[in-house]
């Protein structure tokens, strides 16, 4: 029954990840958006509060489908073990 038991590193490892992801998918959008803006002036102008909430955006749908894998992979994981034990 280890298997049930509360690993606080492994909580925190996740937490850590979870927002490195975060992070990045936010630096990420937002360097890509700078760039477009200045390539494409006289095209698109995107003032940095837009770049900002679009970032945002993007951000929360990175963290909403990592967590949703994560959580699939995790009941996976969970299914193996106890396959494994019967």
């Amino acid at each position: 029954m280890e298997d049930n038991r509360f690993d606080a590193l492994g909580t925190i490892k996740e937490i850590l990840y979870y927002l490195a992801v975060a992070v990045i998918a936010f630096g990420w959008m937002f360097l890509m958006l700078l760039i477009i803006s200045f390539v494409a002036v006289s095209v698109i102008r995107i003032r940095i509060p837009h770049m900002l909430v679009i970032s945002g955006a993007f951000t929360v749908i990175t963290l909403v489908v990592t967590a949703v894998l994560r959580a699939r992979k995790k009941r996976k994981d969970r299914e193996i073990q106890r396959m494994l034990r019967e």
